[in-house]
């Protein structure tokens, strides 16, 4: 479900828009129609302080420790605060860039080993040059018959060495470059006393961090004033400026708060419903079970105003779809149990994710039990050695069977079927809801034929007799649903245009029920996968224990990292592929169209920072 929204429409004095502002800031629940893109230039200059403050808070909390921070001299003010910050993150880079050129040339030259460079002065006095120098044997060799060449090391197949000649300007074809002033002792010495000030400059950084909270505060008092000035600059304006008016939308729960905001200002003002071309926000409004799906719902898009919030068919067909992929009833208790723990510990605002996961558990118990039958890899058979076993396996009630018709393959396929025909249904709801009886025509005509394919390959194909009966009604169905699209697949087309382009969407609609009820086999391959894995864990598992005391510790290692990989790779699958299925073949067969607008309402936030 949504919340239905209201439309308010706001005309004022040019001379009221300030205050007028600020208190529809202060009243906090009206969305505001932001038509206009250009920014004055106030909002400008927020957004540079604001991406300033910003970045100065990541800074102070990457380079400090906030459980050690002490202010040490008196209070400061937030603008010298941010002053001093940049600065100190201005001098930290040129530090780091500093530290990072020196250790990046004293690395280049250690290859070389170290050297004093005052004792080359005096060659170098002499008229001679010195060069470092890299090359293969052959060239060395080469170079050594006529120059003086000191080899230094040798790494795989390249030598480095030094050279000494008389030539001032030397050419060679291998790397060489003239002696460096700084030798790497020198460059070490250098980088330890940056290394040093760094040291320094972070424990300067340190005494900054009280400061976090009011910088948090201060940015969040910018926000407030960047949206209060985009909302100024959004009134339109009349009759030469001389009168200005807004546009604003609010939940229909809230209007008379906002009809004693209006009373106690000097307005003219207009309250309506939305019209369908209008772009509504949207506020999800669930109840508590479906409401924990809804960051589910939330992962593709919001619905947009003029279509049916789905959250409560993933509500439904969700841990369905979860459990039949993860498959085995006792990963399913390791979920719930990680998820009940997770329930105590976690933030209170991600509890609602806790239960989640713990129903989610709860129900691939539920399904690992009855379909196929599967405990940590153990398959529930009627004739296992274990009684206990044996009891449980009288709860499989979906087996892998072929021969049994409700079988852990077609089971999958049903559910498919369900789902893809519940969305059919949807969308002739919303159709008949959102626009007309004429508009749910095109969608009724692709029930009839889905369903008429789905009861002619069911009877035919699979050979059910009791689904043979009333043959000739699925035929009967199959030819009224093609001759409905045809004539009713795009009512804003003229008839002869209708006809014309009538054979794609038939296209899509008899190549779709296939390809969208086969995605469902998905779901018994990667529980069967899971099943399987989880027995092969198993099998090498026991086979490790047989050798004594040490086989047995490793066997159980085994066991405890085979079933925990197993586990980690069947549950990712498991939240993805019933994603895939929902968003693709449910949210397709639906018609959804999403592109909902969040609601912002305007409004001040809870700090006492005045800018």
């Amino acid at each position: 479900m949504k919340t239905k929204f209201r439309k308010l429409i706001l005309m004022a004095r040019e001379e009221q828009r300030i205050s007028l502002t600020q208190s529809m800031q202060e009243l906090g629940l009206l969305h505001i129609a932001q038509d206009h893109m250009d920014f004055p230039e106030e909002t400008e200059a927020l957004i540079h302080e604001l991406n300033l403050v910003k970045g100065l808070i990541q800074f102070l909390e990457k380079e400090t420790d906030p459980d050690k921070g002490q202010s040490s001299g008196k209070p400061m003010k937030v603008k010298d605060v941010i002053q001093h910050l940049r600065q100190m993150e201005g001098k930290g880079e040129e530090i780091h860039q500093e530290i990072e050129r020196l250790e990046k040339k004293e690395n280049h030259l250690a290859s070389w080993g170290d050297y004093d460079f005052q004792k080359f002065q005096m060659l170098i006095e002499q008229g001679l040059s010195i060069f470092l120098c890299r090359a293969d044997r052959k060239t060395f060799d080469k170079i050594a018959r006529s120059r003086f060449a000191e080899v230094i090391e040798q790494q795989g197949a390249e030598l480095y060495f030094v050279l000494i000649t008389e030539q001032k300007d030397y050419t060679a074809g291998f790397e060489h470059f003239p002696l460096p002033i700084d030798s790497p002792s020198h460059l070490r010495d250098e980088i330890h006393k940056l290394k040093t000030q760094q040291s320094a400059l972070k424990a300067s950084i340190q005494e900054f961090v009280p400061y976090l909270s009011e910088l948090r505060h201060y940015k969040t008092a910018i926000d407030d004033a960047m949206t209060l000035t985009k909302t100024q600059a959004s009134f339109d304006e009349h009759y030469e400026g001389r009168v200005i008016s807004i546009s604003a939308w609010f939940p229909i729960q809230k209007e008379q708060e906002v009809l004693q905001f209006l009373e106690g200002e000097e307005v003219v003002w207009k309250i309506r419903d939305p019209n369908k071309e209008e772009s509504v926000p949207v506020v999800l409004k669930n109840k508590k079970y479906p409401k924990l799906f809804e960051p589910i719902t939330k992962i593709f898009e919001l619905p947009n105003y003029y279509e049916t919030d789905l959250t409560p068919f993933p509500a439904v067909f969700y841990p369905i779809l979860f459990a039949y992929c993860l498959g085995d009833a006792g990963y399913g208790f390791v979920l719930a149990a990680l998820m009940l723990a997770g329930y105590f510990s976690f933030l209170k605002s991600t509890r609602n994710i806790a239960i989640l996961g713990i129903i989610l558990g709860g129900v691939t118990m539920i399904i690992g039990l009855i379909k196929s039958g599967s405990i940590f890899g153990i398959g529930l058979l009627s004739d296992h050695p274990a009684g206990w076993i044996r009891q449980l396996s009288k709860l499989v009630v979906i087996p892998d069977d072929s021969s049994f018709i409700f079988n852990a393959f077609n089971v999958a396929l049903m559910i498919g079927v369900i789902q893809i025909l519940t969305g059919i249904l949807i969308s002739i709801y919303n159709h008949i809801i959102y626009k007309d009886y004429a508009h749910s025509i095109a969608p009724f005509a692709k029930l009839l034929i889905v369903s008429s394919l789905i009861w002619i390959f069911l009877a035919d194909m699979q050979g059910v007799n009791a689904l043979i009966v009333f043959g000739d009604l699925r035929i009967y169905m199959l030819v009224i649903g093609i001759i409905l699209v045809i004539f009713f697949h795009d009512i804003e087309l003229s008839v002869i245009r209708r006809v014309g382009s009538s054979f794609m969407p038939l296209f899509f609609i008899f190549t779709g029920v296939l390809g969208d009820i086969l995605s469902y086999v998905r779901l018994f391959a990667l529980g069967l996968a899971s099943s399987v894995l989880g027995l092969v864990v198993n099998q090498i598992g026991l086979q490790i224990m047989e050798g004594g005391i040490i086989s047995i510790i490793i066997g159980v290692l085994f066991l405890l990292f085979g079933h925990t990989l197993n586990f980690g790779i069947a549950a990712l699958g498991s939240f993805v592929h019933p994603l895939r299925l929902t968003f693709v073949e449910f949210y397709g067969n639906v018609g959804f169209q999403g592109k909902g607008l969040v609601y912002r309402p305007f409004h001040k936030s809870k700090q006492t920072y005045h800018l």
